[in-house]
């Protein structure tokens, strides 16, 4: 069995590195750490990634680190707040070999850099288990609305357009392709994508924070995560399932599909998108578009939020019925 290395031997190599100089860090060689007070609140968010669960064992560690960072980054950015702060705990399989802690230290770094703006890792854990491999981070946000609050769930009123960032489906395709569920033709962009899943650029997050009425990140399925819109707000919202933005894979999967519509609902109850749905005011709805495609990012109106409760599907104006399984669920059985 391979000897672990000193505890301290691996916060110096691999995580003090991550702070990227943060005072408050203090090098990683205290128990806490300290972040200067805002005039406004932190916004904290936490996730964590499971071996068999989020992530197959196979699956390169580098590229476990980003699907983990991400999962929380698409937090933020949907409540339009950035990142400033990280916090990692991590148990390590006595299974594994210590040298794969490095690769995972390579992706957690590249991704709190690249995508979270050089956010700094301020602290954390590291053991051993007999168990699976599991990482949570937490992040710490700054709110970059006007008050400096995040964007909730439950502020969406009649009459505001929902709109989605990005695209819908490619990380379910991929993933069904990995599990060898589905032919993986035409589909290699996807199956790359489910990997790690990117949400929208950072940049997004002060577009959000600025125009968005109620916001929420599309990570257990887009009809899923509508539904927790209409809960919270006490609305209800019609999505036109034809006006789903799909990438160029997807729509070819869709094309090839003896039943479009069955395919398209599984493409949006799949999870996983990291992608935003927001509700914004229709006399803010073009200034809301031009921001967003001013620095890169697509986005498509796919519905509005209307007087009632429930959540309403169309395809090419005919009813469609509401799935019984809408996206992920947690199931303690």
């Amino acid at each position: 069995m391979e000897q672990a290395p000193a505890e301290f031997d691996l916060i110096a190599q691999l995580w003090a590195p991550l702070t990227r100089g943060a005072p408050g860090a203090y090098g990683l060689k205290d128990d806490v750490a300290y972040l200067p007070s805002m005039s406004v609140g932190h916004v904290v968010t936490c996730d964590q990634v499971i071996e068999g669960t989020h992530f197959l064992s196979s699956d390169p560690l580098d590229w476990v680190a980003k699907r983990l960072v991400r999962r929380n980054l698409s937090d933020l950015i949907a409540k339009g707040c950035k990142p400033v702060g990280a916090f990692l705990t991590l148990a390590w399989p006595k299974s594994r070999p210590y040298a794969q802690v490095a690769d995972f230290a390579v992706g957690l770094g590249q991704d709190l850099s690249d995508l979270c703006g050089e956010c700094p890792l301020l602290g954390g854990d590291t053991s051993s288990t007999t168990g699976p491999l599991v990482a949570s981070l937490t992040l710490i946000g700054k709110g970059l609305s006007v008050t400096g609050a995040p964007i909730l769930r439950s502020s969406a009123r009649s009459g505001d357009l929902v709109f989605l960032t990005g695209t819908i489906g490619d990380s379910y395709l991929g993933l069904q392709v990995r599990l060898g569920q589905m032919d993986g033709q035409g589909l290699a962009g996807a199956v790359a994508f489910a990997m790690a899943p990117a949400p929208p650029p950072l940049a997004a997050a002060n577009v959000i924070g600025t125009f968005a009425q109620a916001s929420i990140d599309i990570s257990d399925g887009l009809l899923a995560d509508a539904g927790h819109v209409v809960v919270a707000s006490h609305v209800a919202i019609h999505l036109h399932l034809e006006q789903v933005p799909l990438s160029s894979e997807a729509t070819a999967f869709l094309a090839r599909s003896p039943n479009p519509v069955e395919s398209l609902l599984g493409l949006v109850t799949g999870g996983d998108d990291y992608q935003t749905l927001m509700c914004v005011a229709p006399d803010r709805a073009a200034a809301f578009v031009s921001e967003l495609e001013s620095i890169g990012v697509g986005v498509t109106q796919i519905g509005v939020c209307q007087e009632g409760q429930g959540l309403v599907l169309t395809y090419l104006g005919s009813a469609v019925a509401l799935p019984a399984r809408t996206g992920w669920q947690f199931s303690g059985a």
